[in-house]
């Protein structure tokens, strides 16, 4: 069976820039029924294309980006695409999603999903145009920031093409490098240095094709009632169109769970300096919406004399609470100079904080940081620190490598805030025990959206449950997971899902597809494949128990003020409930029975056995 006008194009791309071929095949349709698209296709591919312990940074590691059944349709927010590699930050899975235009035109020039391995000889581009693919040469991009190098690619090829390019950090092989698009950023886990390693500088593509669904009629009415189901719900109708995704920090601050000081604790004393209201008084002068989106979640703000997106909570939180600082004019030049050099600002923040507290405990002085005072609060420190991270001068060399690393050398391990090698994101786990469940699990290390139990911890959503409380957070970070690998994996945004549920999710998606999967069910098991694939990769390359876990101060150490005064995370109970439900050993394999029920024996070869 063709794919092709079911949601899907029905062609994948194999490049390989080593020998300078490309190979166009159909996708395959048992695949696309299985997984979908996005994350789900992605991880397949990335499965059954790698050996256990490849090397990220090798040409063999495959650069995949993966589009949606829905992605570039009628549907609401239909705007994503996900780049799934080995990250050579954590040397684990990797799926990093991101919005703007350019999953749409990929699909528009005629493929759900590029491949690309290798590595070319000189510093290239790829081009995608109508179902043609090739290489050029482009010596003259290298060095450039993100920004200028889509631009002179736009003024190369033409401004209707939508280019993905890595910064001079990418090049560098940082492992903290973004790829970066439309002013978007598929930030974590280093896949602008995979992207680096390959000698690509930039992807740019465009498309004149249609892309048509099963079912145009009913298609259309299922995405009308989605759409009104986003233009009737509070978050997404006011909160993030007025504030962004800013909107939330005051009230995470209030129920005690912002990381300030380097996961010190949960209060921020400035809170009100960094919230909504305040970037909108004073920074923000435009909105900016993705392709098909009626939330415009994404704010403007003049730096230089150019409008720049941003900052979104976890950058404010980041470069804010995290390291003290309430200087909105220091955050957003720390923003933009991540943007400019390819880096993601979770990490570089996190990294920046540890730092922080080095100093404050005598273990670095500003001789060890090229002169930098690394005190708390300080918008000149942090810019500077930044700076140096962005840039790789001096110690920022070191310091880009990761907290992980960085404990290492310099020990305070039990503050070096990552798990499996990736920096923690903005929620305090002492004070929202599901989040602590959901870090420790995540495939791809320490990530707030595998399971963003924050909506009911702290938010309120669809029905408060107590933040600090451990029952039911397990059966809670379980269906949570499987529900987001399912989005992502239909070329949705994850925000217009806190408006419609999945019966308007599964109603658009068979109407596109002609799939049988408007059932919720049918919905769920198909995110609970996926979340055990990515988990199976995990296995392969050695994760266990023991990296299911967390930073000693998270368990050790109690909330010393807030709402959660006294709290630890228990995570040892949570984790033998969370397998138990998930069907996995006590060491977190999954069970034959598992992998059997749901089909991966037919999809994946050279299952981990334990």
């Amino acid at each position: 069976m063709s794919l092709a006008g079911r949601g899907y194009v029905g062609q994948v791309a194999w490049v390989d820039l080593s020998e300078g071929s490309v190979r166009a095949e159909p996708l395959n349709p048992l695949h696309a029924s299985m997984v979908l698209g996005g994350k789900g296709l992605g991880a397949l591919i990335l499965y059954n294309s790698t050996r256990p312990g490849l090397d990220p940074l090798s040409p063999e590691n495959p650069l995949i980006i993966s589009t949606g059944p829905l992605t570039g349709t009628l549907a609401p927010s239909s705007c994503r695409f996900t780049i799934v590699t080995k990250s050579p930050h954590t040397g684990l899975f990797l799926d990093s999603n991101c919005g703007g235009f350019f999953g749409v035109e990929l699909k528009k020039a005629g493929f759900d999903v590029l491949v690309v391995t290798g590595r070319a000889e000189a510093l290239s581009t790829l081009i995608v145009e109508d179902g043609k693919v090739w290489v050029e040469e482009t010596p003259d991009l290298k060095g450039m920031t993100t920004m200028d190098a889509e631009k002179a690619l736009k003024k190369r090829l033409g401004e209707e093409f939508r280019v993905l390019t890595i910064g001079p950090a990418g090049e560098e092989l940082t492992p903290i490098a973004g790829v970066f698009t439309d002013q978007r950023c598929a930030g974590r886990g280093g896949a602008g240095a995979v992207m680096g390693s390959k000698n690509l500088k930039a992807i740019a593509v465009r498309g004149s094709k249609s892309i048509s669904v099963y079912d145009p009629e009913g298609f259309k009415k299922a995405c009308w009632r989605a759409r009104r189901r986003i233009r009737m719900h509070e978050v997404t109708a006011r909160s993030l169109p007025t504030y962004g995704t800013v909107n939330i920090l005051e009230t995470v601050n209030e129920t005690g769970a912002l990381p300030t000081r380097n996961f010190k604790t949960g209060v921020f004393e400035e809170a009100w300096k960094l919230s909504g209201y305040e970037w909108r008084r004073s920074e923000w002068v435009k909105d900016k919406a993705c392709f098909g989106c009626p939330i415009a979640c994404s704010k403007l703000a003049p730096v230089d004399g150019k409008f720049l997106d941003g900052p979104d909570y976890e950058t404010v939180w980041a470069f804010g609470p995290q390291c003290g600082v309430s200087d909105r004019k220091a955050i957003l030049y720390a923003n933009w100079l991540c943007d400019a050099y390819g880096v993601d600002t979770i990490s570089t923040g996190v990294i920046v904080g540890y730092v922080m507290e080095l100093y404050e405990r005598g273990v670095l002085k500003a001789d060890d940081l090229d002169g930098v005072e690394a005190k708390w609060g300080s918008g000149e420190a942090l810019t500077r620190l930044v700076e140096k991270i962005c840039k790789g001068e001096g110690v920022g060399r070191e310091l880009r490598l990761g907290v992980r690393r960085l404990s290492v050398k310099y020990g305070l391990a039990e503050a070096a805030l990552h798990v499996k090698g990736l920096e923690m994101p903005g929620y305090e786990p002492r004070a929202a025990k599901g989040m602590g469940l959901g870090y420790a699990t995540s495939d791809r290390g320490a990530c707030h959206l595998r399971a963003y139990t924050a909506d009911k911890e702290l938010l309120g959503y669809g029905g408060a449950v107590d933040p600090i409380s451990t029952r039911g957070k397990a059966r809670l970070v379980v269906d949570y997971q499987n529900e987001k690998a399912l989005i992502d994996s239909t070329g949705i945004c994850f925000f217009a899902t806190f408006a419609f549920s999945f019966r308007e999710l599964g109603d658009m998606l068979s109407r596109a597809t002609g799939l049988p999967i408007e059932e919720t069910e049918a919905l769920r098991l198909i995110g609970e494949r996926v979340y055990n694939l990515t988990r199976l990769f995990d296995i392969r390359e050695g994760v266990t128990r023991k990296d299911d876990d967390l930073p000693g101060r998270l368990l050790n150490e109690p909330m010393p003020e807030g709402p959660a005064k006294g709290s630890k995370v228990e995570l040892e109970e949570m984790l033998d409930e969370y397998y138990s439900i998930r069907g996995w050993s006590s060491d977190g394999v999954p069970e034959r029975e598992t992998i059997e029920r749901l089909n991966l024996d037919k999809l994946v070869e050279d299952l981990p056995t334990r």
